[in-house]
């Protein structure tokens, strides 16, 4: 049953539904943070001994009824000293996940790091988390180990792996011919490894609304046949060119920009044309006017893309894509105009920012918008994530302090 004085939830608008969410979920973290004081306070006192367990978390495990693995997380994460991080869960600007990440990360800081560089790196984490899921925050912390380890080993150390990278790769062959394999990259090569893997391994397009059986490990060896079958063709390897796919438009532009009817495209179907314009928003756009037979009369010449130039300077400036919380480089992003060259938003620098693939769709239909302030992309969620509607920075790229 609903708790008294909530409308069910069945009876919630989408827009109420949604707000709904985020508001229970800062409950929780609230509730979570009520919690680790808790255990805090237990730990101090040292209740587990009086009521006959070992440590607190043997207490958390019997008495809560939670994993040994999940008790052991809430004690490190209620007896660190991280003041920041336990504000933020008490504001219910984070979630219980983001904690275990980053403590996770700041208990493994080496001797050298000081009281200050914990606090600052504390700081940036946490005001990663408020924008970005777990995943990204611990994305983050590995960076900051990387950089904390170089600079905790001695010059010589570091210059001697850097020479001679550790890369490992064991294969063993099966009675029917198939291959198995282990092994290590060195960081630089695990992180080429990975940009290639992520766009290959991505779930194929449903078919007939089925939508692709593919486990994950199934869809990462399709990923790693297909570069071993590309580096097999090497004269045949596409470059990664600032451009994307050329698009001819054989819509009129006043319904380009009334953002209605239906058109179809090779490949693609029907499509509505709010869709048209996210899909043509870093194409080619070529112009084609057709007779009333549907003869082509006359086909135009490009326009309206970002140089190379531009995109250079995009990739200095935003370094990735400036969705909140997103950690994708400039190489999977493109250029998206603030206000829709269709509604003649300028091709400059003061009116683009970079996005990756996969949240470019929030700002053509999940209500988001973009703009340029004080030299940052900024994003300026839908109303029912931020009722104030305030902006957001994407603090994923920032480096470590």
């Amino acid at each position: 049953m609903d708790v008294e004085g909530l409308i069910p939830a069945w009876q919630l608008s989408e827009g109420e539904l949604s707000a709904a969410l985020v508001t229970s979920e800062a409950g929780l973290a609230r509730e979570y943070a009520r919690n680790l004081e808790l255990v805090a306070e237990a730990d101090k006192r040292g209740l587990a001994g009086s009521n006959g367990f070992r440590d607190t978390a043997a207490l958390l495990e019997r008495g809560m009824r939670v994993s040994r693995r999940e008790a052991r997380a809430r004690v490190a994460a209620a007896t660190a000293d991280l003041p920041v991080l336990r504000a933020a869960l008490a504001a219910g600007d984070i979630s219980f996940e983001h904690v275990r990440e980053i403590e996770q990360v700041l208990s493994k800081a080496p001797g050298s790091v000081t009281p200050e560089q914990l606090s600052a790196s504390e700081q940036t984490l946490v005001e990663l988390a408020k924008q970005a899921p777990p995943a990204n925050v611990r994305k983050a912390g590995r960076r900051l180990l990387v950089h904390w380890d170089l600079e905790d080993r001695p010059p010589a150390d570091v210059d001697r792996d850097l020479a001679r990278p550790r890369r490992e790769f064991r294969y063993t062959f099966t009675r029917e011919g198939r291959m198995r394999f282990s092994g290590e990259f060195d960081p630089e090569t695990a992180a080429l490894a990975e940009a290639l893997l992520v766009p290959l391994a991505k779930p194929d397009a449903a078919v007939q609304g089925v939508p692709d059986q593919r486990t994950t490990a199934e869809r990462h060896g399709d990923a790693v046949a297909a570069v071993f079958d590309l580096a097999a063709r090497a004269p045949d390897l596409p470059v990664k060119a600032a451009e994307r796919a050329v698009v001819t438009v054989t819509v009129g532009l006043e319904e380009l920009e009334r953002r209605a009817g239906t058109v179809f495209l090779n490949g693609y179907g029907a499509v509505t044309v709010e869709q048209l314009r996210k899909m043509c928003c870093d194409a080619r756009v070529v112009p084609a006017v057709l007779g009333s037979q549907g003869e082509v009369l006359d086909l135009g010449r490009a326009v309206r893309t970002a140089t190379p130039a531009q995109r250079r300077a995009l990739a200095l400036r935003d370094k990735g894509c400036t969705a909140p919380g997103c950690t994708r480089g400039p190489k999977w992003c493109v250029p998206h105009h603030a206000v829709h060259w269709a509604d003649g938003g300028p091709t400059n620098l003061a009116g683009l920012g970079f996005t990756c693939e996969r949240d470019h769709h929030l700002l053509h239909h999940g209500g988001w918008t973009m703009r340029l302030h004080h030299g940052a992309i900024e994003w300026i969620p839908p109303t029912w994530y931020d009722p104030k509607r305030r902006p957001i920075r994407n603090t994923a790229h920032d480096p470590p302090p």
